[in-house]
Formats: structure tokens, sequence, C-alpha cells
């Protein structure tokens, strides 16, 4: 956690934590929740004297939030930190601090993340086109090649994975009706090549479990789905786009 720690002055005095969203981790501590859509950051204030809280209680650590998008106190990230700022080890070690230094040193507040885990959703591509069984191959053909895809999902009338193409699937039958001396497609559909064992991800799975589980097997792409439905896709550029890059 990026944190600015100081030694809060006679200002403190003027802070009415009943202004804004707030927790009280301890009878000694409150943290606030900042408004706004802005980055996330966080400013960490320790008070000499005790402050009167709005339940009477003596403040002296007051944390103040900003976790980014939107979120509030039922973010992941911010329940944590939470928690961490009530426990009593993180508690006296934040009251005896004399220092910025001194804070940075404790390493279980300092190594949380506002940003908390990043999910499938945060690398989501939205699906923009539809491939059913009845599709013939020789379009799956043309838009796998259109679109540069390695593989396409077959849903059904209600959006259900039902199966998957790989470019190499398709390949290869193209290559057994060119041996048979037939086109290499002709009355052909998309049921008729598909794998029907497809691995999905939902938008609510950790990315990097997402990420490890397309690595282990070798994918290319993983069709993403909400509630049995599909929404979109989950492709090696976008994971390392959104690991590489921090967001989410």
């Amino acid at each position: 956690m990026a944190a600015v720690a100081r030694t809060l002055g006679p200002e403190a005095a003027e802070l009415k934590p009943g202004r804004r969203e707030l927790r009280t981790p301890s009878p000694r501590s409150v943290v606030w929740l900042l408004p706004g859509d802005s980055r996330p950051g966080a400013v960490l204030g320790i008070s000499p004297d005790p402050l009167e809280g709005d339940e009477g209680q003596a403040v002296r650590i007051i944390l103040a939030l900003s976790v980014g998008g939107g979120q509030g106190f039922e973010s992941a990230a911010t329940q944590k930190l939470v928690s961490t700022l009530a426990d009593p080890e993180v508690e006296s070690g934040l009251l005896t601090a004399g220092s910025v230094e001194a804070v940075a040193r404790i390493d279980r507040l300092m190594s949380l993340s506002l940003r908390g885990q990043r999910k499938v959703r945060d690398a989501l591509t939205p699906m923009s086109y539809r491939i059913y069984p009845d599709t013939p191959l020789s379009e799956v053909a043309d838009l796998m090649a259109r679109k540069n895809l390695a593989a396409v999902p077959v849903v059904g009338e209600g959006l259900q994975v039902l199966g998957i193409i790989t470019s190499g699937e398709a390949l290869q039958h193209a290559l057994r009706g060119q041996g048979r001396g037939g086109p290499a497609t002709s009355g052909t559909r998309a049921r008729d090549v598909m794998s029907r064992a497809v691995l999905c991800v939902t938008e609510d799975q950790d990315l990097v479990d997402a990420a490890k589980m397309m690595s282990n097997r070798d994918l290319a792409q993983l069709p993403v789905v909400r509630e049995g439905e599909m929404v979109g896709f989950l492709t090696r550029e976008a994971v390392l786009r959104a690991l590489l890059s921090g967001s989410g």
C-alpha cells in the first residue's frame, strides 16, 4: 500500500469522521472512504493526542482511502485493509511509530494493495459474433481467417457454450476433404467438427488462475460465461496486457 504517514497537528480536531463513509476497525482507529472516482491511494495520520470520534471513542489513527473505480467498503481489498488495521499488533506498531520510516516497516500493512485481485472481467473481450451448430464450416473458416482467430466457440440459441472449433481442427477436416478429392468443407457444419469438451471460466474468477489454466493447457483463448451464458473471450493477448500493465 502506497501510504503517506504524518503526525496530525491541532487541525486534526476539525476532522469529523461522520462527514464521510467510514469504518472503525478499533476504538482508536477510523477509516474514511473518500468520495469520487480517483486513482487508488491512501493517507495515514497518527495523532499524538486522542481525538473524539462519532461514538465518543478516543481516535488516534485515521486512514483516508481512495480506492478508485467507484468501489466502496464492499471491495475485498478494502475489507482486508480494514481488518488488518484492526489487528492489535498492527495498531500497536502504528501508535508507537515515530516516523514515516517506522510506519513503512510494518510489512503487513504496507504490502496490501488497494486494487485487490484482478478478475477475468478485467481482461474480457466481449463476444461480437455467433457460431451456431448449423453454421457452415466454410463460414467458420472465413471468420477465423478474417479475424485471425485460433478458436471459435459454438453456442446454442440461449448462448450456452456447446463446443469449440480450433483452427487446427478446421484445417485437419479441410485436408481430409482434399484427400478424398472433393470440396474441403462442402456440406460440413460446425457441429461436425467442434469438440464438445469445452473449458470455460466465469467473469468473477481470478485472472492469474485463469492465465495459469491457459498456460498449462496451451490454450489461446477461453470462453467466458455468466450464469451459463457466453459473454465473451479471454485471450492470451488481453491477459498479458492486463497483467503487465497492472490494470484491474
